[in-house]
């Protein structure tokens, strides 16, 4: 199986419309594309009406990618083959949209109170606002010289306008998504800079809450961190899962780029095909 199951529209804070990245992971020979926005759906109905009018080999699995807090940490859930309509899947991401939005808002004012002339805009009406959209225009308008300067200046835990975000937790994430007939999944397991140990407690306590599945396999990262993800899926009896976390088009990453699982793991397409294909 040719997959990718994390990938982000202009919904969130991609730079591709929904119908640009089926298109793309049709010419990137993929069978599947999960395309799993922050918080929204909105770009779902977009990409399976460019699949159906193009008539392309490629099947779409209805994904997205919720915000949490547990601890200290953001961690993020990834839904896969969810009902986008489901009653408390709806009512949980509304609500998690509003904590963006009055998030996104705070920021903004605390950075024009700061850097006269500041503004920024969403690329459209029903995009999830994020940090990128903020480092994207402080870049762009000339209060940084590079990306990461806008985290570490401006936009980071701790700088001038951060305001701490009030998502919902591991455990509602996953009662929300596996209400919906979806499959939870812990999204980039060692993103979040936390040791094994925690990392450990993180995947028991998730488990106990209903997670199915670990992100295994992403594009950027070494041998030996696929590995240790597979140990870990192992280990609890999780099904493995592949992503790329593409945002826009790079030499470093590329939807489906780099994304086999190591042996012995459990694909996760098995939750919704049954199929034995690797």
């Amino acid at each position: 199986m040719r997959a990718d199951y994390h990938c982000h529209s202009y919904f969130s804070d991609g730079a591709l419309a929904p119908s640009e990245l089926v298109i793309r992971a049709a010419e990137q020979g993929l069978q599947q594309l999960a395309i799993t926005d922050h918080d929204s759906v909105a770009g779902l109905e977009q990409a399976q009406q460019t699949i159906a009018t193009q008539q392309l080999a490629l099947t779409l699995i209805a994904g997205v990618e919720i915000s949490c807090r547990w601890h200290s940490f953001e961690i993020h859930i990834v839904g896969l083959n969810i009902n986008p309509q489901a009653a408390d899947l709806a009512q949980l991401l509304t609500q998690q949209q509003q904590c963006r939005r009055q998030r996104f808002a705070a920021m903004v004012e605390k950075l024009q109170s700061r850097l006269q002339g500041f503004v920024v805009e969403l690329p459209q009406q029903q995009t999830m606002p994020t940090r990128k959209h903020l480092a994207d225009a402080l870049l762009s308008q000339g209060y940084v010289s590079e990306f990461g300067q806008a985290f570490k200046r401006y936009l980071g835990q701790g700088q001038c306008a951060y305001v701490k975000p009030e998502w919902c937790s591991v455990a509602d994430a996953i009662a929300a998504i596996n209400a919906s007939g979806g499959v939870a999944v812990l999204a980039h397991p060692h993103a979040y800079q936390m040791s094994n140990k925690w990392l450990r407690r993180l995947i028991v306590e998730a488990q106990q809450h209903g997670l199915a599945a670990i992100e295994v396999s992403q594009t950027q990262q070494s041998p030996g961190q696929r590995e240790a993800l597979a140990g870990f899926a192992k280990d609890y009896q999780l099904s493995a899962s592949v992503g790329s976390d593409f945002h826009y088009p790079s030499r470093f990453r590329e939807l489906g780029k780099n994304l086999c699982l190591p042996e012995g793991c459990v694909p996760i397409w098995h939750h919704w095909q049954g199929s034995k294909e690797h």
